[in-house]
């Protein structure tokens, strides 16, 4: 009975792995943001004080070369409407043709933009020069 066991279980625990990475990166960008309460930073701390492993990955961002500080794309932790996981709306506002072509292309329906782009590790899009025919 136990080695029946284990045959079921090994499969049904791939399964609900696969099954939990494909959805992590839909979850984490929804069409409207997941406000969340956020603590009052004290005097003196930042957001690299609790959050330095996602800091130090902004710090090495585009992001952070052209100074988008954390609030840019998060709010102000003081604000009620602060998004813990801001939405494509947020992106929209600086990167209005790449949300566009997000929004309009079949291919890219239900994604969002971190499905391909991590929040905080990015690089730039290398522009390729069209072949010439």
């Amino acid at each position: 009975m136990n080695r029946f066991r284990a045959r079921l279980f090994i499969p049904a625990f791939f399964v609900f792995l696969v099954s939990a990475i494909a959805v992590q990166p839909a979850m984490a960008q929804q069409d409207q943001a997941k406000h969340i309460v956020h603590r009052l930073i004290p005097a003196g701390d930042t957001c690299a004080t609790c959050h330095k492993a996602i800091y130090d990955q902004w710090k090495a961002s585009p992001h952070a070369a052209n100074g988008v500080e954390c609030t840019v794309c998060h709010g102000e932790t003081t604000d009620k409407d602060f998004a813990g996981m801001p939405a494509k709306s947020t992106c929209e506002a600086c990167h209005s043709d790449q949300v566009a072509q997000l929004k309009s292309d079949p291919f890219m329906q239900g994604k969002t933009c971190v499905s391909c782009h991590q929040a905080h590790i990015f690089v730039e899009h290398k522009k390729t020069a069209p072949a010439d025919k």
